[in-house]
């Protein structure tokens, strides 16, 4: 498993770029793009100890890092969802691999198990929640797979794992997070 994403996509380039010669130009190499997610995250309980969810929406999950790069934490939850963290991808009607990497150990141990859940429509439109789990605390960087058409991926603190296990994400910069590689 590459260690991390800058060294994992030009081995992913390579094979997408290796894809059916029969799409590439005779003289040219298959061209990709490559997309960094932007992040939400939102507070869907709080203010409820019965469920996990204790304390205020802003002690929901926590932020650490600096100016170049930022990460935030939870604890897992369990089976009751108390954050929820959402990507919106770009909406294309060709395959694209999905890659997520694991941020930095220099920002804490993270070993949580994430689920995150492909949402889109199948060919007769109907709609679809695929779901990949990673295991941050063994995977820095992980291919999630490969879809078109993905309206929204996300994933919850309500893995089925309990505190003190740690999930996190990155919000800004090479702190982790989520990437789209297409074709062109």
């Amino acid at each position: 498993m590459p260690r991390s994403l800058a060294l994992a996509l030009p081995v992913l380039l390579l094979a997408v770029g290796a894809a059916p010669a029969a799409a590439a130009p005779a003289d040219g190499p298959v061209v990709t793009h490559v997309y960094s997610l932007p992040v939400t995250v939102e507070v869907v309980d709080s203010n409820n100890p019965s469920q996990g969810c204790p304390g205020s929406a802003a002690n929901q999950y926590k932020t650490v890092g600096d100016e170049a790069a930022l990460v935030a934490w939870t604890y897992a939850n369990g089976t009751h969802r108390c954050v929820e963290v959402g990507y919106r991808p770009k909406v294309l009607n060709k395959p694209c691999a999905f890659w997520f990497e694991a941020p930095p150990r220099r920002f804490g141990q993270y070993a949580g198990k994430i689920t995150f859940h492909f949402e889109y429509a199948d060919p007769d439109g109907h709609p679809r929640d695929e779901r990949v789990t990673i295991d941050e605390g063994s995977e820095r960087a992980g291919r999630l797979g490969e879809h078109s058409g993905v309206e929204r991926i996300w994933f919850g603190d309500d893995t089925g794992q309990r505190y003190p296990t740690k999930i996190a994400w990155g919000l800004k910069g090479r702190a982790g997070g989520l990437t789209q590689v297409c074709p062109a």
